[in-house]
């Protein structure tokens, strides 16, 4: 039971009488019914262990209590009430009251004493009052004490710990950790582009989206750690106890995904929240307080540094040069930046990207053996759009990460649909990799979960990585695929032929096959040196046990030069163009077998559905 003072109206109060002799008690309830008539409900008993049940089990606003009870004396009963209800008034209205007693009793609790032979009959019912008045002025300076707390250690706005009581809790969790040799872990958080959203969109949005990314930071900690919003678009995480920094940076990934969620705020477009996130952890970083959040903040501004190079190094498609010393250019530039990539996170958002797949035959078996699968934007103003126009932002913004996860779970998911329900044998799905998945944290766990959720068996997927995606952060990305191919899966090196790999590289990455880029393909009739290429790459490949793709095949005679220079899994233009989910599986069910002539008749049939 909850033993608050119940909220008192001018309805009906609720009093428990207790008094072990029934004559005294009868003559205590006339003399509050005579004052208070119907607005009383008295509930009688005659022990303290009848009281105590009832106080457990019941609310009132009031008791009423004589000290000489059968089971209990003097103040040992008034202890046995308050215990029982420590926030509702007491009256003492008891027979010997001297003045030791009631002092006694005042201080263990009791709100007033009265003695039942030395007042009016009158005085139980206004004494009454009293006490139920004086708790309730306690009650509200109490809860106006405890507002005044809070709000003197708490965002006004986000109700998270503000930066007093943050470097309070942050110094208790050094000074513990530096006592029993534990490691303390910080992390710093701040909104990329949020003073963009207040001046655009009005600071009663960007409240609402503070408060939003409150909400998801606290979801994405223990309730062993502490969030803190230090001010502005800045927050702190405090993560005591942790082991190593693998900890710290798990808990950043687990926010940072939970951000790509997108955020619907009141008549406005869906949003997907970026944050640049430094972090440090102790001894290593820093002893005290200070030394912690400098190196965690000094670690957030070189990740936002670094994006914001990378986006710079990278020029946008229709933005205009900017000169270093052009300050207004730049904040143009900076603009246009801003709403390119608040489209593109809205796009995310609204599900308007949609993949599309493109056939891979096998021309000797004259039968489609994979799909890859191939991003399009359909948007509502620009219609159909392929990768070209958006992917290089996509990866500068880092919006490609989730962009992906949604490429390959759609893919999974088709290819499930596809096995379940067509006689299409063994048919794979391949999706592309971007650098920037391969170097993203915890990625092959993310692989991992969508093919149990989607329940796509491994062998049914290949993962494309091109050979310039491993040169930067080489080793790591190296570990990446060794883990991705022991889920199972099958990886390939798209591109091959134009990048910078060695063979080196060819030799001892953990791939299953080679694609050869279609610029030797498109010059395999004409050029003798490209035949002598791809004759060597396929040689290459099968001398290593690799699989080997052609793409970007054009018509029937290069089809046919490539099968005899043995490359016999192709795709490209002469088989068919890139088609949307639903019409690849109606191809694939137009015939038990999906085989070249079949798909020839269906792009007589829809030229229409070739999106490029």
């Amino acid at each position: 039971m909850n033993h608050q003072t119940r909220v008192v109206t001018d309805a009906v109060l609720r009093v428990l009488l207790i008094d072990g002799d029934e004559l005294e008690a009868n003559h205590s309830e006339t003399c509050l019914r005579q004052r208070l008539g119907d607005r009383v409900h008295i509930t009688r008993v005659q022990s303290l262990a009848q009281s105590i049940r009832e106080l457990m089990e019941s609310a009132f606003d009031a008791v009423v209590v004589e000290l000489a009870m059968p089971d209990s004396s003097g103040i040992a009963t008034l202890a046995g009430v308050r215990g029982a209800a420590p926030a509702v008034p007491i009256v003492v209205y008891t027979r010997d009251l001297d003045d030791a007693t009631a002092i006694r009793a005042l201080r263990a609790g009791a709100h007033e004493c009265l003695g039942k032979a030395d007042v009016p009959a009158d005085a139980l019912a206004r004494m009454l009052g009293f006490a139920i008045e004086r708790q309730r002025r306690l009650a509200t300076l109490e809860a106006a004490r405890v507002e005044a707390a809070h709000r003197a250690t708490h965002d006004p706005l986000t109700g998270l710990a503000n930066r007093e009581l943050f470097l309070d809790q942050l110094d208790r969790a050094l000074a513990f950790g530096s006592r029993y040799n534990r490691k303390t872990g910080l992390l710093f958080v701040d909104l990329d582009g949020f003073k963009a959203i207040n001046d655009t969109m009005g600071h009663a949005k960007g409240d609402a989206l503070l408060k939003a990314v409150s909400a998801r930071l606290l979801a994405c900690v223990r309730r062993s750690d502490a969030v803190a919003r230090l001010g502005g678009d800045e927050f702190v995480i405090l993560l005591p106890d942790v082991t190593s920094r693998r900890d710290v940076s798990h808990v950043k990934d687990t926010i940072l995904e939970s951000l790509q969620a997108a955020v619907n705020l009141s008549g406005a477009e869906p949003m997907i929240i970026e944050a640049s996130i430094g972090s440090a952890m102790s001894p290593l970083d820093g002893v005290t307080a200070k030394d912690l959040l400098d190196a965690a903040d000094s670690d957030m501004y070189r990740e936002k540094y670094e994006r914001r190079r990378g986006r710079m190094m990278t020029p946008m498609a229709g933005m205009a040069a900017v000169g270093s010393d052009d300050e207004d250019g730049l904040e143009k530039a900076d603009s246009v930046s801003h709403r390119r990539e608040s489209r593109l996170r809205a796009a995310l958002a609204q599900g308007e990207f949609e993949v599309f797949y493109q056939p891979i035959l096998d021309v000797v078996a004259d039968r489609i053996v994979a799909a890859e699968a191939l991003l399009r934007w359909r948007d509502p103003d620009r219609g159909l759009l392929s990768p070209s126009g958006f992917m290089a932002l996509a990866e500068d913004t880092g919006l490609i990460v989730p962009i992906g996860e949604q490429v390959l779970r759609d893919a999974c998911t088709a290819i499930v649909a596809w096995r379940r329900d067509h006689d299409v044998g063994a048919l794979r799905v391949s999706v592309n990799l971007s650098a920037v998945q391969l170097r993203e944290h915890g990625f092959e766990q993310r692989v991992a979960a969508i093919l149990e959720e989607t329940g796509c068996p491994p062998e049914a997927l290949t993962l494309e990585v091109t050979e310039n995606s491993t040169m930067v952060d080489g080793e790591m990305i190296m570990e990446t695929l060794r883990a991705l191919k022991g889920l199972g899966l099958r990886l390939v090196v798209d591109d091959f032929g134009v990048g910078h790999a060695s063979l080196t590289f060819l030799r001892e990455a953990p791939v299953d096959g080679i694609k050869i880029d279609r610029r030797f393909v498109s010059q395999l009739l004409v050029d003798q040196r490209d035949q002598a290429i791809v004759s060597s790459m396929v040689r290459l490949a099968r001398g290593l046990g690799l699989d080997v793709v052609a793409e970007g095949v054009e018509n029937a005679e290069q089809s046919q030069r490539l099968a005899r220079l043995q490359c016999f899994e192709q795709q490209g233009r002469h088989f068919g163009e890139a088609l949307p989910a639903f019409e690849l599986e109606s191809l694939l069910a137009s015939r038990s077998r999906a085989t070249l002539n079949s798909l020839r008749a269906w792009r007589v049939r829809r030229p229409e559905a070739l999106g490029a």
